[in-house]
């Protein structure tokens, strides 16, 4: 099957970066609690730890849904209790949970706190020694060989694993000579690129400027990455992430095949997108590398006429 341009796009989850030695956000949560129970500079987080997880599934369970409990959903979960007063809720709430009190009180740093090892915890993870692990991802060289037009992929981690792969190819990533986030470099320059990467929820090389609100791009790691932690909440901020949405949106609806490789599924505003993208076109079809992930939570997803799934190998092996 022969493609034109921007009928084939690429989507990538933490799936495709687990064979490197970079953990999936399941895999954090695991750690996570693991040093909670381990670790002394932990310890002080096990009870707030365990009310969010606890809330977090009671919430899923009366909803009548599945619970996903993993490191997004932990640090939006801190993200939105650090707001306090600040949040849009706060007036209509009588008071704060029993439990929350006990734990909590009024040591809201307790939760700053913990939001900032969980931070500095997720950039040594997305940063492996051994980057030899990852070379499994320069076959997408091989691919690039095979087409005179550009690649566009979608992904939803934050590590550097396919710059680095790739670092003899042009790779777009929306930033201009100055560093600076530009949306004119997708889409008003001639000269194409060889990839057009899209980080849809932000990079750990990525400093928003407190002043101006500006993304650039840095060499080392700052102390707060630019991340956004699940798509579903993208939608408040400002670009990169809704421009980058928006990319996503409008190239599921133009393509004629969609590769989804080591995604979950677990993001709703994704799997909305993908699919509407169905409804839409008929003849689009879906190809899913996706480990250990059963088939029938898919289908829920996307119907099983329009979509083949591999979920007995991992990125290595399937690369």
């Amino acid at each position: 099957m022969k493609f034109r341009k921007d009928e084939i796009i690429f989507l990538f989850g933490a799936g495709i970066s687990a064979d490197a030695g970079i953990p999936t956000s399941g895999m954090m949560i695991n750690k996570v609690e693991e040093l909670i129970h381990t670790n002394e500079e932990w310890r002080q987080f096990k009870d707030l730890y365990f009310l969010i997880k606890s809330g977090v599934n009671f919430s899923y369970g009366i909803q009548g849904k599945e619970p996903i409990f993993n490191i997004e959903v932990l640090v939006n979960t801190l993200n939105e209790l650090e707001k306090k007063e600040m949040h849009p809720l706060y007036p209509f709430i009588g008071s704060w949970n029993i439990k929350f009190n006990e734990v909590v009180g009024n040591n809201f740093d307790l939760i700053k706190e913990f939001r900032k090892k969980i931070i500095d915890k997720l950039k040594q993870w997305m940063q492996p020694e051994d980057l030899q692990k990852s070379a499994y991802l320069k076959k997408i060289k091989d691919l690039k060989k095979e087409t005179i037009f550009p690649i566009r992929i979608f992904t939803l981690n934050y590590d550097l694993l396919i710059e680095k792969n790739l670092n003899d190819l042009k790779i777009e990533l929306g930033f201009d000579e100055d560093r600076k986030w530009n949306y004119k470099r997708f889409s008003e320059f001639e000269e194409e690129s060889d990839i057009y990467l899209y980080k849809l929820h932000g990079s750990i090389n990525w400093q928003r400027d407190k002043n101006t609100q500006i993304v650039k791009y840095i060499d080392t790691v700052p102390d707060e990455p630019d991340l956004i932690f699940g798509t579903q909440y993208k939608m408040q901020y400002i670009d990169p992430y809704l421009f980058m949405i928006s990319e996503f949106r409008h190239y599921c609806l133009k393509a004629k095949l969609i590769v989804c490789l080591g995604y979950s599924f677990s993001d709703e505003h994704i799997n909305s997108i993908l699919s509407q993208s169905l409804l839409i076109n008929s003849t689009t079809k879906i190809f899913v590398l996706a480990y250990n992930e059963k088939e029938e939570k898919i289908y829920k997803i996307i119907p099983a006429d329009r979509v083949k799934i591999i979920n007995d190998k991992k990125s290595k092996r399937f690369f």
